[in-house]
């Protein structure tokens, strides 16, 4: 009996160590389990996460500005974006007076980057579109998508990189869009249609688009002039407060009768510069000799430069990056540099997290800015 119950403590003893060792390594995979769907549905955030593997350190600060996100550090109160006065008789244009006489390639346009994908799977904003538009972004970027609803069917969406991710309806996008311009007939706002999963084609979210009358009705068409950009007040003038452009399409819509194409989607690159859109680290943006860099689009005629001016961290894009790029002192270094570097006037900053930070702060101080020039040298020109 002595040597039966020695056996029996002895296995117990042996599957006691076997338990000890596996949990630490169950527990290992519960962590892991834990931050790969918080990284996916947007509970944890991307660069934290590889902080926490690395061993590295944020310096990303959490102190939030214009988009009025929701954090317990105390910050100073929101940026007014419409500084018009309501009971002044002068032209108003995106918030200012003095943006009135600012042509479309003068404006900094203050843009929001992959403006659809604001909720699960590794989302670039927190909050939707159209409340960037209340807080005063008037740059939208929006990937198309022509995503299968049967084995022979297909819609026109919007996604990220996959059908199902970031989703958002093009009719009700741009429902709520009109209803914005129509509820705020002194701005003017600019899309640019990434065409992306399943090939789809300028002229299909075109279709999309002129359904909704006043929409289409509002809709600018460069092309048809080819002349220099018209100014915010002409274009408001004529009842125009959008402007569409299109890029990453096979076809050379330059010439609007290619296949795909239709003359109220301009090419984006055809007028447009950027720099380099993927950026491993915070790092990698501030190193200015190689992110104000001109990349897509140094063919063309360069009318508009935009800065990309956001992380795309290993697993998705990157709050804690964010953070510290939208500020308006690193946002204002980066301009600055990349004006110097490039000879260009930045037209457009693209950013993501749209909430964090002060890019619309920025981008209307500078406006202001800029118009107040312009308007000097106007009074000189004609007395």
């Amino acid at each position: 009996m002595a040597r039966s119950t020695k056996s029996y403590d002895e296995e117990m003893q042996y599957a006691n160590q076997k338990s000890c060792c596996s949990c630490p390594k169950f527990i290992f995979f519960l962590l892991v389990l834990s931050a790969t769907v918080g990284v996916l549905f947007g509970f944890v955030d991307i660069e934290t996460l590889e902080n926490f593997f690395t061993g590295g350190t944020s310096n990303g600060n959490t102190d939030t500005g214009t988009g009025n996100n929701d954090d317990t550090t105390p910050s100073r109160p929101p940026f007014e974006y419409m500084q018009c006065h309501p009971f002044n008789d002068a032209q108003c244009c995106n918030g200012l007076d003095t943006n009135c006489n600012l042509k479309v390639d003068e404006f900094m346009w203050a843009t929001v980057h992959n403006a659809n994908h604001d909720h699960l799977l590794v989302p670039n904003h927190e909050a939707p579109l159209e409340q960037a538009l209340e807080a005063g972004y008037r740059g939208l970027m929006l990937d198309v998508c022509k995503c299968p609803t049967s084995d022979t069917t297909f819609e026109i969406t919007f996604c990220h990189s996959l059908c199902g991710v970031g989703p958002r309806d093009p009719t009700e996008v741009f429902a709520n869009l009109n209803t914005f311009l129509n509820q705020n007939p002194t701005e003017i706002v600019m899309i640019n249609f990434e065409m992306s999963v399943g090939d789809p084609t300028p002229q299909e979210i075109w279709d999309v688009l002129r359904e909704n009358t006043g929409l289409r009705q509002k809709t600018y068409n460069h092309l048809e002039t080819e002349k220099d950009w018209p100014t915010l007040g002409n274009l408001l003038s004529d009842n125009k407060q959008l402007i569409v452009f299109e890029h990453n399409h096979d076809s050379d819509c330059v010439n609007p009768n290619n296949p795909g194409c239709n003359a109220r989607v301009e090419p984006w690159f055809t007028y447009a510069v950027e720099t380099e859109f993927d950026f491993d680290d915070v790092d990698a943006v501030n190193f200015y000799d190689t992110s104000c860099v001109f990349k897509r689009g140094a063919g063309g005629r360069k009318e508009i430069f935009q800065i990309n001016h956001f992380v795309t961290a290993t697993f998705g894009p990157s709050k804690s990056s964010a953070d510290e790029l939208n500020t308006y002192e690193n946002i204002q270094a980066r301009v600055e540099a990349c004006e110097r570097i490039t000879k260009h006037p930045v037209g457009s900053v693209a950013i993501d997290f749209w909430q964090r930070g002060d890019t619309v702060e920025f981008t209307q101080t500078l406006n202001a800015e800029r118009g107040k020039r312009r308007n000097r040298l106007l009074s000189w020109i004609f007395g």
